[in-house]
């Protein structure tokens, strides 16, 4: 920027002429193609409100080089082309600011809207009075002058609104967001003392006055987008959607926009055009808003110490203090994108006292908050600048380390550990975070590690594997295992399994869940199954439940589905969120719909289990190999008699799997399951190869 300014600078030595009116413009465009490289530099998403903004201040610039050009060959035509350029550069402003607005989540903020409306209703008084009515009294302008003329304050008038509107947008307070108000600010107050010069004295007085103002605005706007903040406009604090600008600071804008009505009656009636009694009317319009802005300043206060209470506790926990599941959801995702700016490491620990349980149920509800609340102040004090620690459940805990990988954090969590109060123990699971991934995935990396840990014994510390971000996918063999009656051993299905050649199954799937890529392995999985499926019998495909919804697995089930059974799976006990459940229910619809039958794989091994039967009201229920290898549990048989039981209300079918012994069969046979599927029966098989099964 300090080029710019040694030549604005320079400028204001400059004699008056074309050389001179040649280096402003040459000052303007050179400030617009900076701002416009700052933006591709710095900004993390394409803008179009910035572009918007930018291609406004460029017609500016555009428009004053034809002003001059028009003034060099004695063009005197009023309006002339420079002032339809300065026509569409407003809109185009007005357009860009609008849209920086919305992006913001200003939207539906009434109160902006008003404070916004106030300014630009008093602003739009003194302008009525002392630029608007003068331009309509003056014989001298066509009507197409007097329109043109006063389209300039009235285009300053509606940034001037939409800059308040701006300015009272729940948005950070950054260096970019206060140069981008300083220049639009300056180029209305250069547009202003012109109007005045011009149209109240008939001549442009200190010309020179008007241009500095100008390029100060061009400086300005260059300099918030080269300025790193630009992108934090876009990003609100959690928990502060609804603390705005400081109360006191707003007063002060209405205060001006309140009593400019006044004051525009006060300086009309000095100038001798107002009524005989503009004095009492002036004074009393001025004291009666000020007294009601002081009234509102006491209230205003309260507010402002709810509101900042309130965001202290929309982002805290309210026992320990620490940030709670909001915030850390705000800070991981901070986190993840200055590690990606920066190029540097970040770990994530997850941290569950041990045994918290049992000490509860020993010293008492009371006790055990005090021992969280003990626990995360000794664990504070071992947290560094930009380190987070946050409670994310009863007795878990979540913890951020920017420019660690996995053993220094593993370093870090153990010296949390042995200040842990009580003599009380605590598990940790870590996991680093890479460049393209979710920030979710690493949690639940490291919530794996977390369990890991507590298998392990309990009072350590397990790292999550690191695994490439980006992870070419191996290509699924695909390999059939039969499904018979087991009245008849007649072969009624396959179901359809997939085998790598460096890993087994599990794993593979496993660590395409961790990358986020289980979808698209399931798809290329049922792909594979589809190419190989038999005439004569059904094809059973595996398809996660949170992935049953997924694009690619929508196309992966394109076309008929008749003689397709799809096995949903649940990879977590947890229940599914209201809207995943909805899109769940609509593509099993659609599936179904199309001909294919819908299975509920692994049934019997979660306290959701009934809760997936009603919900995807399957034709086919396949019970989970844990039953079916120990059919002498009361638990085991009190399941499969309730799952039966639904069965035959609904008219579905039951499958046991897992089936290894002839025990096993011939039990499950007499107790009413109609089909089963195992090694006892046949171990999955090529598809190139003819399917043999035990009968």
């Amino acid at each position: 920027m300090a080029p710019l300014v040694v030549l604005t600078v320079g400028y204001a030595f400059l004699p008056a002429g074309p050389a001179r009116d040649a280096v402003f413009s040459l000052v303007g465009l050179l400030c617009v193609v900076a701002a416009f490289i700052g933006l591709q530099q710095n900004s993390r998403r394409r803008e179009r409100g910035w572009l918007l903004l930018l291609a406004g201040f460029l017609g500016w610039v555009i428009g004053d080089a034809l002003f001059s050009l028009q003034g060099l060959v004695g063009f005197e035509g009023y309006p002339g082309p420079a002032d339809a350029v300065y026509l569409v550069a407003y809109g185009l402003m007005a357009a860009g600011l609008v849209r920086m607005v919305r992006r913001r989540g200003g939207r539906g903020d009434i109160a902006a809207v008003l404070d916004a409306a106030i300014v630009a209703t008093g602003v739009t008084v003194i302008a009525g009075v002392f630029v608007l009515a003068p331009i309509g009294a003056d014989s001298s302008l066509s009507l197409l002058g007097k329109m043109t003329s006063a389209f300039y304050p009235i285009a300053d008038i509606l940034l001037i609104g939409i800059l308040v509107r701006f300015w009272a947008t729940p948005s950070a307070r950054t260096t970019s967001f206060r140069l981008l108000l300083a220049a639009l600010a300056l180029i209305c107050v250069g547009d202003a003392y012109y109007t005045v010069t011009t149209t109240v004295t008939g001549s442009a007085a200190s010309q020179i006055t008007n241009d500095l103002l100008w390029l100060a605005g061009y400086i300005c706007i260059a300099g918030s987008t080269w300025d790193r903040s630009l992108n934090d406009l876009a990003e609100p604090v959690p928990g502060l959607e609804d603390v705005v600008v400081d109360p006191l600071r707003r007063l002060v804008v209405l205060s001006c926009g309140l009593v400019l009505p006044a004051v525009a009656l006060m300086l009309d009636g000095l100038s001798g055009g107002g009524p005989q009694s503009w004095p009492v009317v002036a004074a009393g319009s001025a004291v009666l808003s000020l007294l009601v802005l002081a009234r509102m300043a006491g209230l205003l206060n309260v507010v402002r110490a709810q509101a900042t209470q309130l965001a202290a506790l929309a982002r805290s926990d309210a026992l320990t203090g620490v940030a709670n599941r909001r915030s850390w959801d705000y800070q991981l995702a901070r986190a993840c994108t200055t590690a990606r700016e920066l190029d540097q490491p970040l770990a994530v620990a997850v941290l569950d006292l041990d045994y918290f349980k049992a000490y509860n149920d020993q010293h008492g509800h009371p006790a055990g908050d005090r021992l969280l609340k003990e626990a995360t102040a000794a664990w504070s004090q071992h947290l560094r600048a930009g380190e987070v620690l946050a409670r994310v459940g009863g007795e878990e805990f979540a913890l951020l380390l920017p420019d660690h990988d996995g053993e220094a954090a593993r370093a870090r969590v153990q010296e949390m550990m042995a200040s842990t109060p009580h003599g009380q123990t605590f598990s940790a699971g870590v996991a680093t975070w890479r460049d393209g991934m979710e920030p979710g995935v690493t949690v639940s990396a490291a919530d794996r590690a977390l369990y890991q840990a507590k298998r392990g014994g309990r009072n350590r510390v397990c790292v999550a594997p690191s695994a490439p971000a980006s992870l070419v996918l191996p290509k699924p063999r695909v390999v059939l295992q039969p499904i018979v009656e087991l009245d008849t051993g007649e072969m009624v299905a396959v179901e359809a399994l997939s085998r790598f050649p460096d890993a087994g199954p599990q794993e593979v799937f496993e660590h395409a869940r961790a990358l986020g890529r289980l979808a698209e392995l399931e798809a290329e999985a049922i792909i594979a199954a589809r190419n190989v499926a038999l005439p004569d019998l059904l094809l059973s495909v595996n398809v996660d439940i949170g992935s049953l919804a997924a694009p690619r697995i929508a196309a992966a089930l394109s076309g008929d589905l008749t003689g397709m059974i799809l096995e949903i799976t649940e990879h977590t006990d947890s229940p599914a969120d209201g809207e995943l459940l909805e899109a769940v229910q609509s593509a099993v619809r659609e599936y179904r719909e199309r001909g294919a039958f819908i299975a509920v794989d692994d049934w019997g091994t979660g306290y959701s289990d009934m809760a997936r039967l009603e919900l995807l009201e399957p034709e086919i229920v396949k019970i989970d190999m844990s039953i079916v290898h120990d059919l002498d549990s009361a638990r085991h048989r009190a399941l499969l008699g309730s799952v039966l039981s639904w069965a035959a209300r609904r008219r579905a079918r039951v499958c046991a799997e897992g089936i290894e012994t002839d025990e096993q069969r011939e039990r499950l046979r007499q107790l009413g399951v109609p089909l089963g599927q195992g090694y006892q029966i046949a171990r999955p098989q090529s598809a190139s190869e003819p399917l043999t099964a035990v009968r």
